[in-house]
């Protein structure tokens, strides 16, 4: 069964967002209530009537002092006296604010357009579901506006230095998390009631500790080509913010190339958390390697061309040796304390992707050289 449902403030950060996530049900249809449509009661009543729920998302959160506190109570008055008008009482889900509890002409307007909701609701056995929101962040967000992190996000990738106003504790939501809660609610039954439901955040962070998580990001990305530690939901989506701000033109690296007679090496990728990929290619021939390490993990996979891998213990004499070719790719893991080689068996140019578990350091590189080939050997083909 279709759902029709009503989204103002659809163009908005939320709103874009909600409108996506809705976009990829089958069982939903979305109407989009306008900015215009305020301005014309015919039209927002008949866009109220067409609705089974109703996902208010506009507002206003910046400007004179009056207007915002005025604004948001006005908006709910506009959106019940269409539903009222058009005789009809869908599921209302009402974005507020954990500024609500603030004497701000922004807070006190959003709390006062929850009691217009709470009273229509009240007076007509319709749904309404008011969620208290926390500091939003993401993709999208308008920097100056209403969020800090695309504030810092914005002046870090365009130059710009921050400023703390202010040093104090901030709950933080992603946007993401925020459109399926959303879609979530508008999916599920509900009674005929008025009831208010927090968001919970992703964390709470002072904006000391927000603004120098960010301005790692921007020395890994910008002065260092390094992937940072995403290992949390809060890390990478910060990241993922971060990365939206930055200018597309920015967005291409260029990672030295290191050329010598055997080939090419070229570190593509490099993480924090999750070590660096790099690449080689190979003349016909030559050999890469004759050495171990005593902590990395390395994995090695042809992808053009064909090779031979050959390992050994370190204090052993047998040799396993893998055949391998880029026609039929297969990684192939080197344990540590086993000298490993790589050698161009082919006729043409070997081209070969590696993983390692950490970033390479010159200064501790631990790799230690000695030839996979003793004077004398047993080979075992694996």
């Amino acid at each position: 069964m279709t759902q029709r449902i009503g989204i103002t403030g659809a163009n908005g950060f939320v709103g874009g967002w909600v409108t996506r996530r809705l976009a990829q049900d089958p069982s939903c249809d979305i109407v989009t209530i306008d900015r215009t449509a305020w301005n014309d009661p015919d039209r927002l009543c008949r866009l109220a009537g067409e609705c089974d729920t109703i996902i208010h998302l506009a507002g206003v959160n910046r400007g004179d002092a009056a207007d915002v506190e005025s604004q948001n109570l006005a908006l709910a008055a506009q959106l019940t006296a269409a539903c009222r008008r058009a005789g009809v009482t869908p599921h209302l889900i009402y974005s507020s604010t954990t500024k609500r509890d603030e004497d701000s002409p922004y807070g006190r307007g959003k709390l006062r357009a929850e009691q217009t909701f709470a009273a229509w609701a009240e007076e007509t056995g319709a749904s309404v579901t008011t969620l208290v929101i926390p500091n939003v962040y993401g993709a999208g967000c308008r920097p100056f506006y209403n969020s800090v992190v695309s504030t810092f996000c914005h002046q870090l990738t365009h130059g710009e230095r921050p400023t703390i106003v202010e040093d104090r504790v901030v709950e933080f939501v992603w946007v993401g998390d925020l459109a399926e809660r959303i879609a979530q609610i508008a999916a599920a039954p509900q009674p005929g009631s008025a009831v208010t439901l927090p968001v919970h955040g992703s964390a709470e962070l002072r904006i000391t500790e927000l603004l120098e998580l960010l301005e790692g990001f921007r020395s890994d990305y910008f002065d260092r080509d390094v992937v940072p530690d995403l290992t949390t939901q809060l890390r990478s989506t910060l990241y993922t913010t971060f990365l939206s701000y930055v200018a597309l033109a920015d967005h291409v690296h260029r990672p030295p190339l290191h050329s010598d007679s055997r080939g090419d090496l070229c570190e593509v990728i490099k993480t924090v958390a999750g070590g660096q990929v790099f690449f080689s290619t190979t003349q016909p021939g030559v050999t890469r390697g004759n050495h171990y390490h005593t902590r990395k993990a390395e994995w090695f996979c042809v992808v053009r061309g064909e090779a031979t891998i050959r390992l050994r213990k370190i204090g052993g004499a047998e040799v396993t040796e893998f055949t391998v070719a880029g026609n039929q790719p297969q990684f192939v893991s080197i344990p540590v304390l086993h000298t490993h080689s790589i050698e161009n068996t082919g006729d043409a140019e070997l081209l070969t992707l590696f993983w390692c578990n950490e970033l390479f350091d010159p200064s501790d590189a631990d790799t230690f050289y000695e030839d996979v080939l003793p004077p004398v050997a047993t080979r075992h083909a694996a």
